[in-house]
């Protein structure tokens, strides 16, 4: 039964490998693993080492949540490598390790919570070139936007400016050195100017890391910053979530992002997919270094919504989670 799922797996694997990392024969080739994800690791292997690329594979201790640094040996193996896919626990993606890599031109894809059923369901099988196109039409109206606002019907009023910052896309697509993405989270995001973030959500889609939301999650932002969460078991454990950090930043709006995966749902294929959904919206919290926030902090957080309306600078970007860009 094993041997089934990873030959249904190396379609998706291969895509990841040739279409998004663009790897080539002769290419050092870096599979980082930890002790839940050797199989997957080793499904990259196998599919790297068939397209004559020079495959290393790297197997450590799981790290205990997003940003954590990977061992010493590894970060320095990360510089050396052409390219990199990371099918691990926790993401590596907002770390020193991860910078410096993609700083002496590493190509990456990360790709936390990894499970066999995020290779399976579908959501890896896209049109990544398709969906660029309109990633990057998002990502243009993100850059010269201002003010952004978004609200739900559930009663979300978000505000925060922008202006200034650049748009972050991550299209899956990482063929060009430095370039990182992690499939099947396709979006766009941008980090709000620090302390400008006001209002209240209610996350209604998941918190990441965490699960999809069983209960809306009421959360209010004063001054760029989360002075209140309210709500059932979901609100606990965002709370304890932030309070296990044991830093005051984890509390401060980094990140606003918009899913553009159209085949990823929320609860199905791990938490990639949970902030990847066409339709919804993500502010990320904590650690801001991957999108140009001054904030820095020991974590991140993503808290999903679905189907808001989000305008830049009063005109609509995304009404009711339908996009409009044309």
């Amino acid at each position: 039964m094993k041997m089934i799922k990873k030959m249904f797996m190396m379609k998706s694997v291969q895509t990841l490998l040739k279409t998004c990392l663009n790897v080539k024969p002769g290419e050092n080739l870096l599979i980082l693993t930890d002790t839940n994800t050797i199989e997957i690791g080793e499904v990259f292997a196998l599919v790297g080492e068939g397209m004559g690329a020079e495959v290393v594979m790297t197997i450590m201790n799981p790290t205990t949540r997003h940003g954590d640094e990977p061992p010493r040996i590894i970060a320095e193996a990360m510089k050396a490598a052409d390219a990199i896919v990371a099918p691990t626990t926790f993401s590596i993606n907002h770390s020193t390790a991860r910078k410096e890599a993609s700083n002496a031109g590493a190509r990456l894809i990360f790709m936390p919570d990894a499970n066999e059923e995020v290779f399976l369901d579908g959501s890896l099988d896209i049109d990544y070139f398709a969906q660029k196109k309109i990633i990057d039409k998002v990502s243009a109206i993100l850059e010269e936007g201002e003010r952004l606002s978004i609200t739900t019907n559930l009663g979300t009023e978000l505000t925060m400016s922008i202006s200034g910052r650049h748009a972050v896309p991550q299209t899956g697509i990482c063929h060009e050195p430095g370039s990182i993405s992690p499939p099947p989270c396709i979006e766009t995001a941008v980090a709000p100017i620090e302390g400008t973030t006001e209002g209240v959500m209610y996350i209604d889609g998941a918190i990441v890391p965490g699960r999809a939301c069983e209960d809306p999650v009421k959360v209010v932002f004063r001054e760029g910053r989360i002075i209140s969460i309210e709500g059932k078991e979901d609100a606990d454990m965002l709370k304890e979530t932030l309070e296990s950090y044991n830093h005051p930043n984890v509390y401060c709006a980094v990140e606003m992002g918009i899913g553009m995966n159209p085949k990823a749902k929320i609860g199905r294929g791990g938490q990639l997919e949970d902030e990847a959904e066409l339709g919804t919206m993500h502010i990320g919290i904590g650690n801001g270094i991957t999108f140009g926030s001054s904030i820095r902090a020991p974590g991140h957080c993503d808290l999903v919504i679905r189907k808001p309306t989000i305008k830049v600078d009063g005109k609509i970007l995304m009404k009711d989670g339908e996009l409009y860009i044309d």
